[in-house]
């Protein structure tokens, strides 16, 4: 079998995950070896153009396996996780309450009657 299409048929049986990290090790490894041969034996090696496609190329793969890998299950992770991590419940009832009542009145009467607060301060 032929080299070339035995690493293509490994790669195609690997999950996207396992692509991203071989591409971050070669862009890893790529940049460190054009940072040598920058410093030591080729001064006019361009730096900046090769790193940045690349770089860009490398963001639009990462991008593109975080969106195919995201599930249902990984969203209700994900809003459960930002439920568990909402400190600030006064401030979400605050905006929930807010565009309903548009009455100046009533949200400074609310705004007062709010000692149980935790953002208040205990006087």
């Amino acid at each position: 079998m032929n080299p070339v299409k035995a690493i293509i048929d490994y790669y195609r049986r690997c999950r996207a995950v396992t692509l991203l990290w071989h591409h971050g090790l070669l862009f890893g490894i790529f940049t460190v070896l054009l940072l040598i041969a920058r410093a030591t034996f080729a001064p006019e090696v361009p730096l900046f153009w090769p790193l940045l496609i690349w770089y860009i190329v490398f963001s639009l793969h990462f991008l593109l396996v975080r969106s195919l890998t995201a599930n249902d299950d990984w969203a209700d992770e994900r809003a459960d996780k930002v439920r568990r991590h909402a400190y600030d419940f006064a401030h979400v009832k605050d905006i929930y309450i807010k565009p309903i009542t548009f009455d100046p009145e009533k949200d400074k009467e609310r705004r007062s009657n709010a000692s149980d607060r935790p953002d208040k301060p205990a006087e």
